[in-house]
């Protein structure tokens, strides 16, 4: 990408989801996409603020509460966007539970009281998500997620640096000709049953079926290489590759845990 560097395939799966956003009332499963880093410096907040004049109906947030959250996406149906995961997340269970059930259409609701009497009511949690943050998502989220991993940019690789006030009308423009192409598609998208890469596992097959739908409505090279994409970001060697790296994270921990214990 022009802004950040990250692999082809990274790129046209977030190109696909920013497509998604729009596309959402045709999607049974609302994938959410996580941004993540090992450390920091790595471009995932930049990559988000890049989201944001692309996205339909951005609502930027970081260190949010469960209620803020349900309410925001019962009033306005934003795509939200959340940085910073990595300092409050993991200590909000309350909150996971909520972004969790966001990600089919029919269990995307939690029960809350309202009002001065308390009478129960539903709130949607339906809505698209993105989640960018050091370190590894809680397992729950990171299954109903795409994964996009970011690296630090070595010293040769250069990138232009992003000023939005200096991009002009064309953040808009695609806007608004994205916005048109998923009404006009909305009929075909609901009614789509793309074919997807049985190598994926179950979840993985939820999570990239809206996005190879719109890729084969799209036509040209998009359909071979969204496909590519999921493999590439979401097949078994990707999923086994971080399953492997957060045991030997854990392997590295136990010693510093035992020896605390210890003293």
């Amino acid at each position: 990408m022009r802004y950040v560097v990250i692999p082809k395939e990274s790129a046209i799966a977030i190109a696909l989801w920013i497509v998604h956003t729009y596309a959402l009332d045709a999607a049974g499963c609302a994938p959410i996409l996580a941004v993540l880093s090992p450390e920091k410096r790595c471009g995932k907040t930049l990559l988000l603020g890049l989201l944001i004049p692309l996205v339909r109906r951005p609502l930027p947030a970081s260190n949010t509460t469960p209620a803020v959250v349900f309410r925001a996406i019962e009033q306005w149906s934003p795509t939200l966007l959340v940085d910073e995961a990595d300092s409050f997340l993991e200590a909000r269970e309350e909150l996971r539970g909520v972004l969790n059930s966001g990600h089919t259409r029919t269990t995307a609701y939690v029960l809350r009281t309202a009002g001065d009497d308390h009478e129960p009511r539903a709130f949607s949690t339906w809505c698209a998500k993105a989640i960018a943050m050091i370190g590894r998502l809680p397992a729950t989220l990171e299954d109903r997620s795409l994964v996009i991993p970011m690296k630090r940019r070595k010293p040769g690789e250069k990138v232009k640096r992003f000023r939005l006030r200096k991009v002009g009308p064309a953040p808009e423009i695609l806007r608004r000709k994205t916005h048109r192409w998923a009404q006009d598609n909305m009929e075909m998208l609901k009614d789509a049953d793309p074919e997807v890469p049985e190598e994926l596992n179950d979840r993985a097959q939820d999570n990239w079926r809206p996005l190879l739908a719109i890729a084969d409505l799209t036509g040209g090279p998009w359909a071979a290489a969204a496909r590519k994409a999921a493999l590439k970001l979401s097949g078994s060697d990707s999923a086994e590759a971080r399953s492997v790296s957060a045991g030997e994270k854990l392997d590295q921990e136990a010693p510093r845990e035992r020896r605390s214990l210890a003293v």
